[in-house]
């Protein structure tokens, strides 16, 4: 499947921290300071939106629901793009 999905939407949009519930916006600092980044938001049609992440040190994929849980994901695939965007962590987070 070589269709983008997003229609123009960037992996991390710029109002991150709007989009996410009260408990992921706790919860996200920690999680960054463990060495993982936002690697892109994931939300589905009338559904609460993930932030999919990424560990800076190993690579692992990991998974933040929207009750703050926060989970590794061992068989999760992702779409690599060549564009820079995918490998830079997003440079608006604003913790609340």
């Amino acid at each position: 499947m070589d269709r983008e999905k997003r229609n123009g939407n960037t992996p991390i949009p710029e109002n991150l921290m709007e989009m996410l519930s009260k408990a992921q916006r706790k919860a996200l600092p920690g999680i960054v300071c463990m060495g993982w980044e936002p690697r892109f938001l994931r939300q589905q049609m009338f559904q609460p939106p993930t932030v999919v992440m990424r560990n800076s040190n190993d690579g692992e994929t990991g998974i933040m629901d929207e009750d703050g849980r926060f989970r590794i994901q061992d068989d999760t695939e992702i779409r690599e793009q060549e564009s820079e965007i995918q490998n830079q962590p997003p440079k608006n987070l604003h913790y609340i």
